[in-house]
């Protein structure tokens, strides 16, 4: 392989790179500043508690049950993350895990405006 072969390739992954990088930095944006879309409001008795984003929700886990896994599936998908509501459909006793997870993964995309 020759250096300018090399270099191409380095340059397609560079890309490529940059692109994910873009689009898991506008997925953390839609997620934790979801602008213009509406709360999950999960209903407790007479009260309800509205869940804006994604750090709303990791931080009242606590109080979802299983059988609210799917509504939140389809919550999440209307804020955008397609990927993660199908990993809450396929495994919803893991859901409280599943959104940590991409809680953690997907804060490092966040722009700085929005970390605010």
């Amino acid at each position: 392989m020759t250096a300018k072969v090399k270099e191409q390739k380095k340059g397609r992954i560079a890309a490529e790179i940059n692109k994910k990088k873009k689009e898991l930095s506008r997925l953390a944006n839609s997620l934790f500043n979801p602008v213009g879309k509406n709360p999950y409001y999960l209903n407790r008795g007479s009260s309800s508690i509205a869940i804006k984003n994604m750090a709303e929700l990791r931080d009242n886990l606590e109080m979802f049950t299983r059988d609210e896994a799917l509504w939140l599936a389809s919550w999440i998908e209307y804020l955008g993350d397609e990927e993660t509501a199908a990993r809450i459909r396929e495994r919803p006793d893991k859901f409280a895990e599943i959104i940590t997870g991409r809680h953690e993964e997907l804060q490092e995309f966040l722009s700085v405006k929005a970390r605010k």
